[in-house]
């Protein structure tokens, strides 16, 4: 039996991974990864938290800057988000002093990512792309 299809087209790049604010959210993920492997053996549990919070920063950006509309999916996932963020600070806040310089970085940009997003977000609660 011969395959006579099409090869199947690949997908076009999604445009939130050129936004400079996902940019930044996938390197604080790799920060807090970086520094959550670090601190794992004496700290498993704000390992854990670490990961578990960052991963959930560039998806639901995402989601946001994907969203068709201003509604409540989009806000939802900025919401969600922003808390990711200040778990991933939370988190960072208690490093201890082995990896203290790396944490207050991390902490930090988490901070600033924050802000930003807080920004895009306009006086109208609407994210702006």
């Amino acid at each position: 039996m011969s395959d006579d299809s099409e090869p199947i087209a690949a997908l076009p790049r999604p445009a939130y991974k050129d936004n400079p604010i996902w940019i930044e959210a996938i390197s604080v993920t790799r920060a807090a990864y970086d520094l959550a492997e670090k601190v794992r053996p004496e700290d498993p549990l704000t390992a854990r938290h670490l990961r578990r919070a960052s991963v959930t920063i560039p998806a639901h950006l995402a989601g946001a800057l994907s969203a068709d509309d201003d509604g409540d999916a989009r806000r939802d996932h900025v919401t969600t988000a922003l808390g990711a963020l200040a778990e991933v600070t939370r988190q960072a806040e208690r490093v201890g002093d082995g990896e203290r310089e790396a944490a207050v970085d991390l902490a930090r940009r988490a901070r600033e990512l924050e802000r930003a997003v807080s920004f895009q977000l306009g006086d109208a609660g609407t994210l702006v792309c």
